[in-house]
């Protein structure tokens, strides 16, 4: 069907898109950067989260034995959580912002657009919630959750069965060995996770991706619409073109009143030259044609006493190699000067001498 969208959308189309910042983005991607991000703020700031930690365990057990709670003992316990707290959150927080914000701004560039904050009475339409929550889009944010949750259940299940006995084995040591080995296995466990949360999260943004695209799909009329107004209507420009042809021909033709002398093939051809010694280091060519054009050509010249003379080899070159408006090529400068000297020869006229093709 002609309304069927087809055809891939065009570059005006996806910026228009973008402006209303509708883009292909994945919130999952930005998740699982966001926990990588984490993790690695954690594992560079560890050093300052320990020392944070020890530091509030040290203050509290100086402090908290004779504890009262007057307002110098409150403040200096909000004090030292808060300092502690900070330099213990601030690794971890710092990654994570960092990794998301990177990943969002790969994902989209930088985008800054209202639209999406604007009020729409479709939002409020039931209809239209259940036909989001029924669309391929929603269909797939369930079955990506549900996967997503079994998935990181799996892990967790499997990686938790193969070191219980090392758990329980913790219990029965010293509370430093039981804590440093309890650190490295959830460690291990938030890596598996954040393994799982970045597969989940690639293919999550090749479904957006694949989505959008889907989304951004034009009919060919709004193809033939669009290039309508970025090109214009096929039929003025055609119009345009034929009257910058005519113009074209116009110039060539009040040209040739001027011309020294119109070579001919001499039906198919006819290139007509202009050569002023005093202002002209060369030839030039002023019009050229073919069939009708070189007829007309041949007419204004005899009208205006230009004389037309046959060199069907050097008819056939100046047509093919030289535009008009532009001087004779070097290679045609011998061929060029016998015609001129043939023209001048019949009409009476001196051949200058010394430049150009003589």
């Amino acid at each position: 069907m002609a309304d069927e969208r087809t055809e891939q959308a065009t570059p005006r189309r996806r910026q228009e898109a973008r402006q209303r910042g509708e883009v292909a983005r994945s919130g999952e991607l930005a998740g699982a950067a966001g926990l990588l991000g984490a993790l690695l703020g954690l594992r560079l700031g560890w050093s300052s989260v320990v020392d944070a930690a020890r530091e509030m365990a040290l203050w509290g057990m100086r402090e908290c034995g004779g504890w009262e709670p007057t307002v110098g003992t409150t403040v200096g316990l909000i004090e030292t959580a808060l300092t502690c707290g900070g330099r213990m959150v601030l690794p971890v927080a710092a990654g994570a912002c960092a990794a998301a914000v990177a990943a969002n701004l790969g994902q989209t560039g930088f985008l800054i657009s209202a639209q999406p904050l604007g009020f729409s009475w479709r939002r409020l339409s039931v209809m239209e919630g259940i036909k989001r929550i029924c669309s391929r889009r929603g269909m797939f944010a369930v079955v990506r959750s549900l996967v997503k949750l079994a998935a990181v259940g799996a892990v967790v299940f499997l990686f938790v069965r193969g070191r219980w006995e090392s758990v329980l084995g913790m219990a029965q040591g010293n509370a430093l060995g039981a804590a440093v080995g309890l650190g490295g296995l959830i460690w291990g466990l938030l890596l598996r996770v954040a393994g799982v949360m970045v597969v989940v999260a690639a293919a999550d943004y090749i479904f957006q991706r694949l989505e959008y695209d889907r989304n951004l799909r034009m009919s060919r009329y709004e193809l033939k619409e669009e290039y309508k107004r970025t090109e214009g209507d096929p039929l003025a420009r055609s119009r345009i073109r034929e009257k910058q042809r005519a113009l074209a021909r116009h110039r060539m033709l009040e040209a040739v009143k001027h011309a020294t002398a119109v070579v001919t093939n001499p039906v198919e051809i006819a290139v007509a030259l202009r050569y002023d010694v005093e202002k002209m280091p060369a030839p030039v060519v002023v019009a050229k044609g073919r069939w009708l054009m070189a007829e007309r050509i041949k007419a204004q010249a005899r009208k205006h006493g230009v004389p037309v003379t046959e060199s069907p080899d050097l008819a056939r070159a100046l047509y093919r190699s030289v535009s008009v408006g532009r001087q004779v090529p070097a290679e045609l400068y011998q061929a060029v000067a016998e015609i001129l000297a043939f023209v001048y020869g019949i009409t009476g006229r001196r051949l200058p001498t010394g430049r150009g093709p003589g």
